[in-house]
């Protein structure tokens, strides 16, 4: 409330140099206080990526299969007679990461001709790949174009729905156009009686 009824009866007009300087170096220190806080931050997050990074690939694929079951499961969900669904997805690998290239192309070109009339024409060609590296704060890493998504390698659906032949037809129709992957690769069945109780 002070607040309020200092600026509204413009009290601050009556201020002195001396107590507008005092507030902007308070400005000014709070600032300073804050600069370096983030810089720990920044330090923390840093080294629980280091952390992250070990175990890296791994914790990469998880949360990617973890996203796909969940989405998987919202949109099967909705499926007429599916009823309550669970999925599993396995990949068959952790996705693929581009490096980009320069290509390097030297040609030579040599025509030689003797005395008696005769030439000889001689061509050599070489080319050389070399990666493409983008440096960040003294550090050197190979510049990924393009990265490749983890291949699917099989779709488990548990669904309440999944005795009835029309729904498991509906639901391997939807993950086949999904997924791009065969039939063969995706197995649906019938919750456990359990399971639906939950």
């Amino acid at each position: 409330m002070r607040l309020k009824e200092f600026i509204q009866k413009k009290e601050w007009k009556k201020w002195d140099k001396s107590q507008w300087a005092i507030l902007i170096l308070a400005g000014v220190l709070l600032m300073v206080i804050a600069v370096p806080a983030e810089g720990l931050r920044k330090e923390e997050d840093t080294a629980k990526q280091d952390i992250a990074g070990e175990s890296g690939i791994e914790t990469n694929r998880e949360d990617y299969a973890d996203g796909l079951e969940r989405r998987l499961e919202d949109v099967l969900s909705r499926i007429d007679g599916a009823g309550r669904v669970k999925v599993m997805v396995t990949l068959e690998d952790s996705g693929e990461s581009i490096v980009e290239k320069d290509t390097v192309v030297e040609a030579e070109h040599m025509q030689e001709a003797d005395r008696e009339g005769g030439s000889r024409t001689q061509k050599n060609t070489q080319t050389t790949n070399q990666s493409v590296y983008s440096e960040a704060s003294g550090e050197k890493n190979p510049f990924v174009g393009k990265e490749m998504a983890p291949k699917i390698a099989g779709v488990l659906i548990v669904a309440q729905g999944g005795e009835n032949t029309a729904v498991k037809q509906n639901i391997s129709e939807a993950v086949m156009a999904l997924f791009q992957i065969d039939v063969n690769r995706i197995k649906v069945v019938k919750m456990n009686i359990q399971e639906e109780e939950y």
